[in-house]
This record gives structure tokens, sequence and C-alpha cells, in this order.
């Protein structure tokens, strides 16, 4: 786990997750098996943007989870750990 983390960077990972598991094949499907066909759908209809969205925004700039990358080259070590 990285040096820094929050609330809000757990969330985007879970919801990245979630949104790469629902390309599956079979999600919808099995959504519309536990919902039932009515408010599968109507969630279905929300789900897809959502994804699309937060999807584009994590390829367009995947920073938040390179920001707490170490550099671990020789010689760094302790408090002098620099961030990359």
């Amino acid at each position: 786990m990285g040096l820094i983390r929050n609330g809000a960077r757990t969330y985007l990972d879970v919801v990245a997750k979630a949104c790469k598991l629902s390309h599956f094949p079979g999600f919808r499907t099995g959504l519309r098996t536990i919902l039932g066909p009515e408010d599968a759908d109507s969630l279905y209809v929300l789900w897809t943007p959502f994804c699309d969205f937060v999807e584009a925004l994590i390829s367009a700039d995947n920073w938040y989870n390179r920001k707490d990358a170490v550099d671990e080259s020789p010689g760094a070590e302790g408090e002098d750990l620099t961030l990359v």
C-alpha cells in the first residue's frame, strides 16, 4: 500500500474494479436474474455511462495510483525516500 491512502482513492479503485467486472460476459444476464428484468435494466442504464466516465478519467490520468510510488533505487532509504 502506498504512503498516502484515503477513502477517495479506495473508492475509485473499487469502482474501477466493479466496472471492469461488469464487462464480463454474462454480467447483464446475471443482473437480470438477481434483480429481475426491469430493475436490472434500470440499473444498467445508469451503470454503463457511470463506468464509461470513470474509465475515461482513469485512462486519461492515472496519476492518483502512481502518486505513492516510492523510488526504491539503491541508496534510497529511511526518511529520504523520494516519491516518483
